[in-house]
Parts: C-alpha cells; structure tokens; sequence
C-alpha cells in the first residue's frame, strides 16, 4: 500500500503520470491474462473463467444495448477481452477525460475492446460549476475570483441513476447564464458549443447525468474515440454480476473481517484519523452484517447501506432500516438463488455495488487491465489487499494514468520562489535592519550598525541592558529605513496578489467545457497516438 506515499498529480501544463508508462501496459495485461486464467476460484459453482465469459458477454450485449437506445452508433466489439475505466457522469477537468482516449488506444493495439463505465450509482453532488473571473459588477477588476454558476436546483443525496433535472429553465441557459463572467478571458471556451449538445439530449432523457454523458460521447467520436459505455446500474442488473454478488454474499462474515482489517491498516500506514476515510467501516447491527452494496428501492432515491443476516436457508436483507424480501440461503442450487436474485430486482429492489466492490467485480470478472485515475489507484490498493485475503489470489495490475491542461491565461510573473524571497527579506529588515542600510549611510545610522553589531558579538553591556538597547537601536535604524521598509511591502503585497491570481487561473481542477475545443482536442488527441 505505497500508492499513497509515491503518487502526485502532474502541476505542469500538459504534465502527464502514467504507472506503469503506457507503453507497459502490454506486459501488465498480458501477466492479467496469464494469471486470471489460471485462476481456481469458485462463484456459485461457476469457475471464474465461466463467471468471467458470461460477464463479458453480458456487458458488451448491456453496453450495446444502451448507446443503441440512445440512438448512438455501436463500435466493433468482441467479448474474448476487455478494457475498462469508468467515472461519474460530470463535468470533469481534461486529466479525467484523457482516460478514454488512451484506452481506446491501448484496446485497439491489443486487440480488446475498450469499455467506460459510467458510474451512476454514485450521488450527484455538485449543480454548480466554477469558474475564474474579472467581472464584478460593471466592471473588471485586476485580479481573478473564482465564482460558482448553478446549472440546476439542488436535490439532496439522489444516484446519478435517478437524478432529473429538475429546473429545465436554468438548466438549459447555463452557458448565457456564464457568458457575462467570461468577460476579459483571452480564449473562447468549448462551453458554448458543448452545452449545445447537452441540451440537444433534453429531448432525448430527463437524466442530468445521462445528458453530460451522451454530449461527451458526441464529441469523442468526432474526435477519433469510440468506445463502448455502460451505466453501472446496467451492469448490476447482468447475471454475472448477481454470481458475484450472492457469492459475496455468502463469503460475508469472512469477507467483513478482511475489509475492516484491510482498511484500518491502510488508516494507520497513512497517519488516516477519520473513520471515514478512505472508506468507511463495514458496520454490524447485532448479527446483521453490513455488505459493501447500496440498497433502494425504485422510486425511493436515496441510497441505504445493505444489511445482511444468513438464517436457515434463506438470507435476510434489509436497506437500512427498511426490511426487504429475503434471498435463498446457500443450501438452494445456484438456479433457484438467481431467479430470486432476479425477482428481487424486477420487483424494483436495486442493490448496486459502493467503490470498493465496484472495481473488485470489474477487474475480477470483467477486465484484462482497468485504466484508473490517481485517486482510483489509490482506493485499489485496498481492494488488492482485499482481493489477497477474502479471495487468496494475486491481484490482476492496473494502470494510473492522469494529466493537467491549464488554462490558457496569461500568468503574472510573480512565482512562488519570488514571495518567499520577498518575503524574507521584509522580515529580515524588521529585525536586521543594519543589514539594509545604503551603501553610503547616513552617519547615524552608521554609528547604530556599529553599535548593534558589538551587542550582537556581546561583547557591550551586560544581558538586560543589551536587550533592551538592541530593541531600541533596531527601531531607530527602521525609522531610517521607513521609506524602503514601505516599498518592500508594497512589493510583497503586490507578489502577494499575483501569487493568488496565479493559484487561480492555474487550478488543473475547471471542467473541460471551460477550455479553448482546439487545445483541448489536441490535448485529449495525444492519447490516441499509436506511439503513446
């Protein structure tokens, strides 16, 4: 677990970290192959190289199913390998987006097919988007703010999967609603032309997410990127996954005291005090066991975390508080536990898997190499761990890849290395000014510099009374040096500002609509190279 420790997002332009270097990801994937097919496990009394032909099959047909809905074309696909990487249905900053590119790359050079899944299990969070500006009021001003322009009503902790838009109004007129602050901006940004699109599928699906998601699709086909996508909640539904998931299921008092374990020790390898962080505990409620799956019922919109209790031949669910139907128990054959898999999911009961088990299923029994970002490297240690206990194999690598593009405004030329310097040296005239005298003194304060420098030495006066005559010969040579001490800080009070701004207009974090589409086409292009 070191991920952590070694790993930083890119800060340059146009920086990129890649682990394994992208031209490695052959032998990784290749080991995947090797090792996963060697593999003895057992789901349900299905071999994981059956589980993982049938969750194959099932994602590609649910993948394809979806963008044919949409009214989206469908890329060639074969089932014998699969590539996966996956985020939430947002605004993400280019970094993010780069993903995509480099896995369709990677699936084209190795004869895979590349699958992005959307991970709307996830909360729609964030219904603003933020953005740096001059405006204020009627005016400019010189230095950069960041604001925040809403793009739709909050409403509460809703998955992506269920969240409408609720004020089709404000949702619709966002990119007019960001024009003024837009003012000053040395570039058009793609925004416009972006969220024309969006708003091209509010015809099409009421869902926030589903729209962002569909208008981003557009446009990497237009750029060279055509992969397969899925919803997560699709992938949930498969048959592939309802073996994985009853056989959890099963393995739960074990599998519980592997996670904890796991995670607490992740905590105190980092100095982690929250319980919270990375990831919560799984709970117990007497002899009901929390499962890493969030629970709901269709209609309901807000997640519950699944409780489990086995019984005599049937397991026991509930989604909080709320009891549910209860499932067959191990002793029933395989057949009998799907169909009540299946019942429970038509009858509206959605169980979804959280973060940890998300990827556990992906890279288990979907995926030959998943593509991470840093922040998904860094939660995979966990299920590596989690993967050498619970399941006693080898984990299969994965990939980190992730980039900056800043935007492309002018910097001010105060650096950070400047406002340290200048800094220093104010201070430093506060308490030495004798060292910043002119090289012609006035005699004064010549004759103080000389006076202080023997106090200084200790050699004049004894303890108390140099004290005190050093604090006051100090003040005396400031009042001379008024003048220059007051320049100084105006100096750093303006490097002050210009670092600020830089900070600003230098985040890696602003969504890809804010950027010019030609510098953002070819930043997002470079990882379609068959040389990357």
């Amino acid at each position: 677990m070191s991920i952590q420790q070694r790993l930083r997002a890119p800060t340059d332009d146009r920086g990129i970290v890649a682990m394994p270097a992208l031209a490695e990801a052959g032998k990784v994937l290749a080991a995947n192959r090797l090792s996963l097919s060697a593999t003895d496990l057992i789901f349900l009394g299905h071999s994981l190289a059956d589980c993982r032909r049938q969750a194959r099959s099932d994602i590609v047909q649910e993948a394809s199913a979806y963008l044919q809905a949409g009214g989206e074309p469908v890329p060639q696909t074969n089932t014998d390998s699969l590539l996966l990487a996956g985020h939430q249905p947002e605004l993400f900053h280019p970094g993010v987006w780069v993903k995509n590119f480099a896995l369709n790359t990677l699936a084209r050079r190795h004869g895979a097919t590349p699958i992005d899944l959307i991970v709307d299990n996830d909360i729609a969070k964030a219904t603003v988007l933020r953005l740096p500006t001059w405006k204020s009021g009627a005016r400019l001003d010189r230095w950069p703010r960041l604001v925040q322009v809403p793009f739709d009503r909050r409403d509460g902790e809703v998955p992506y999967e269920d969240r409408l838009v609720h004020d089709e109004k404000l949702f619709a007129g966002l990119a007019e609603e960001v024009k003024p602050f837009l003012e000053g901006w040395n570039f058009e940004p793609f925004l416009g032309k972006f969220w024309a699109e969006v708003n091209r599928q509010a015809g099409r699906t009421p869902l926030l997410g589903e729209r962002m998601a569909a208008a981003r699709r557009t446009f990497e086909r237009q750029w060279g990127c055509h992969n397969l996508e899925v919803p997560v909640s699709a992938m949930s539904r498969t048959e592939a996954f309802a073996l994985f998931a009853l056989d959890l299921l099963d393995r739960l008092p074990a599998f519980h005291s592997h996670y904890n374990d796991v995670v607490r020790e992740y905590r105190r390898q980092h100095g982690i005090r929250s319980r919270h962080h990375p990831v919560p505990d799984l709970g117990r409620d007497g002899d009901w066991l929390e499962a890493p799956f969030w629970a709901w019922r269709q209609g309901q919109n807000r997640r519950q975390r699944l409780l489990v209790r086995p019984g005599s031949g049937i397991v026991h669910l509930r989604a909080g508080p709320e009891s549910w139907p209860s499932l067959a128990g191990p002793e029933k054959s395989p057949r009998v536990r799907l169909e009540r898999w299946k019942a429970l999911q038509a009858a509206g009961y959605k169980i979804r898997p959280r973060a940890l088990s998300n990827t556990l299923f992906a890279r288990l029994f979907l995926a030959d190499l998943f593509v991470h970002g840093i922040g998904g490297g860094k939660y995979d240690e966990l299920t590596d761990e989690v993967l050498r206990r619970a399941y006693r194999i080898q984990p299969p690598g994965f990939l980190i890849l992730s980039a900056t593009l800043l935007l492309p405004f002018p910097r001010q030329p105060c650096s950070d290395a400047d406002f340290r310097r200048m800094s220093h040296a104010l201070r430093d005239l506060a308490w030495n000014p004798q060292r910043h005298l002119p090289e012609q003194p006035a005699a004064e304060a010549l004759q103080l510099a000389r006076e202080k420098n023997l106090l200084i030495e200790g050699s004049a006066g004894d303890g108390r009374q140099r004290y005190h005559r050093l604090r006051e010969i100090t003040a005396r040579l400031r009042a001379l040096l008024a003048k220059e001490e007051q320049a100084l800080q105006q100096k750093v009070s303006l490097c002050r500002q210009q670092r600020e701004a830089n900070q600003i207009l230098g985040r890696r974090d602003f969504a890809f609509c804010f950027y010019p589409e030609a510098s953002l086409h070819e930043f997002c292009r470079q990882f379609l190279n068959p040389a990357s």
